[in-house]
């Protein structure tokens, strides 16, 4: 994430909650439980939006991330941070991963070969969540894993620059939705096998330390680093 970060892009998408949203958030109270629960909600909601419009499901994407990037600011000012809170987040942004793809899912009905559009969006969740689960599996396992073009930031990025395309380009939707999907496949399928190519490397060629099995680790995980899956 700090790669991204350090973008033009990534400063002033910080720069903008960090000055408008997060004073926000404290004049009306909001808590980081209250941010998790309203990304989430509006995760929820991102396959109704396409199914209304594709600016609709964007709208709340950009706000579920929104809510995603303030839960973490919140608990962290105010010292509400612990390792169960991380690890709900993580757990949570899994659940939001696949909301956001069930979105797009929808912009392929009924005219783009929907059943088709499904096979392909089935194998993005599932490189998807590769992604996210190698780095929690090395670091179980004692080696730390990070890095890779397409960690969670940059695929929220990825999929509203997608379906802006959608809404952008009338006439074109098809061919705009069947490109960014099979690209998005290849992108989030080469990091998920960057990650497991530098998991081997770490881990040695058996993938065990002394002491343990294929099934289990020994010791505390570390907590995940915000937006880093």
């Amino acid at each position: 994430m700090d790669e991204l970060r350090n973008t033009w892009m990534g400063r002033s998408y910080y720069r903008l909650v960090h000055r408008g949203l997060m004073p926000l958030a404290d004049r009306v109270g909001l808590t980081a439980n209250q941010a998790t629960a309203l990304g989430l909600a509006a995760a929820v909601l991102v396959p109704a939006g396409f199914l209304f419009h594709p600016l609709a499901g964007t709208g709340m994407i950009l706000l579920s991330g929104f809510a995603d990037t303030m839960d973490g600011m919140l608990a962290r000012s105010r010292k509400q941070s612990s390792m169960y809170g991380a690890f709900l987040d993580s757990c949570l942004d899994r659940v939001s991963d696949g909301l956001y793809l069930m979105g797009i899912w929808v912009l392929f009905w009924p005219d783009h070969h929907p059943l088709a559009g499904g096979l392909v969006m089935g194998m993005c969740l599932i490189s998807t969540f590769l992604i996210s689960y190698a780095k929690a599996r090395a670091e179980s396992l004692g080696a730390p894993l990070a890095g890779g073009l397409m960690k969670r930031a940059a695929r929220i990025i990825y999929l509203l620059a997608w379906s802006l395309a959608v809404a952008a380009i009338p006439g074109a939707e098809g061919t705009v939705l069947w490109a960014g999907a099979l690209l998005y496949l290849v992108l989030t399928g080469a990091t998920a096998g960057r990650r497991m190519f530098l998991a081997r490397a770490l881990l040695g060629r058996d993938g065990n330390r002394p002491g343990e099995d294929r099934e289990g680790a020994a010791g505390v995980v570390p907590p995940p680093a915000p937006g880093d899956a």
